[in-house]
């Protein structure tokens, strides 16, 4: 991790700056021409850009094997594949969400001011808008499942980076878009003719019968409920590196 540190710091300094850059014109675009600023469009700004850049980000994890001697020199190297799968998991997950959201947080907190202090001296043409985290629909119901979901996609990314020699962030993110489509087909059919109200937290679901009679209702023990919601949230990340051990271990140049 260490050598990985050194190898990448300057390329890590250019892509802060270049972060810091992005966030401040797509917050500041948004604040001019919107003559105001709302906390819950911060947030989904937050979340889009968590997505797209940690998904770049990812998608160049194993540059290193797109080139014969530079993949030669990174396989022949003196550690493990799982060193060297858990060193991009932790700058890719951990590094990168980290610094990202310290930045992020500078920056929305430096408009925030901005925003109050134009809202309070010309209030007919800004204003400011804080999160009602109280709401009974606000963002504060979703926004750790999106983070959630960030992890799995994170980790195929990851997986693409190994499997694809060449355009790994645009053939990663057809799979994702193909893999979505048909997931969502799918609920749909299963909505349709199964299940009434599908309840993706899986208790509660009415089931409809295939012959006559009335509907019945199920509910799913609440052990097995918990369960199984966890492992749909939480189970693709570790799925994915596996996949991504197994992929790498098999790697030839």
């Amino acid at each position: 991790m260490r050598r990985h540190y050194l190898e990448n710091k300057r390329s890590f300094l250019f892509g802060i700056l270049c972060l810091l850059a992005a966030i401040t014109i797509t917050i500041g675009f948004g604040l001019w021409t919107g003559h105001g600023l709302n906390e819950n469009g911060l947030i989904n700004i937050y979340l889009i850009g968590l997505f797209l850049v940690g998904a770049v980000f990812a998608s160049s994890s194993f540059d290193a094997l797109q080139k014969k001697e530079r993949g030669i020199a990174y396989l022949t190297l003196p550690a493990s594949h799982f060193e060297k799968l858990l060193t991009q998991i932790v700058y890719n997950l951990i590094f990168f969400t980290i610094v990202y959201t310290f930045c992020f947080y500078v920056m929305s907190e430096l408009f925030i001011v901005s925003a109050k202090h134009l809202a309070a001296i010309d209030p007919d043409h800004y204003s400011y808008r804080p999160i009602e985290w109280n709401e009974p629909d606000s963002i504060r119901d979703s926004f750790w499942y999106f983070l959630y979901v960030f992890f799995g996609v994170q980790a195929l990314f990851i997986a693409g980076s190994i499997y694809f020699k060449r355009f790994s962030f645009l053939l990663t993110t057809c799979l994702l878009v193909v893999f979505v489509f048909f997931l969502m087909q799918y609920f749909m059919l299963l909505e349709a003719h199964y299940w009434r109200d599908l309840n993706l937290y899986f208790h509660e679901s009415a089931l409809r019968t295939l012959g006559a009679g009335p509907t019945k209702v199920y509910a799913l023990p609440k052990g097995l409920a918990f369960g199984l919601k966890w492992i749909l949230l939480l189970g693709w990340a570790p799925a994915l590196w596996l996949v991504s051990w197994f992929r790498l271990r098999e790697k030839e140049i």
